[in-house]
């Protein structure tokens, strides 16, 4: 799946949650979306080669931008994972 066509769903996903106004429906939309992210295995995660050229690509613009972070930052970002 092309970056720009998931960017666009994750954005039209963002903005449908944040339409939600029940609190009793947002609860289900987000129990099932917890559901389902536990349920992934890895064996279920296959990327084409476009999938993996294109995130090599994105990580080397992003590289080149300055868009990294040291051992120690991402150390202590991923303690809130």
């Amino acid at each position: 799946m092309k970056s720009t066509n998931l960017q666009l769903k994750k954005i039209s996903l963002i903005e449908f949650l944040l339409g939600i106004q029940d609190e009793k429906i947002f609860a289900k939309v987000e129990s099932n979306i917890h559901k389902s992210i536990k349920s992934i295995k890895p064996y279920d995660i296959v990327f084409t080669k476009e999938d993996i050229v294109e995130r090599a690509e994105f990580s080397n613009r992003q590289i080149k931008k300055g868009h990294v972070l040291s051992q120690k930052e991402l150390e202590i970002q991923s303690k809130n994972w």
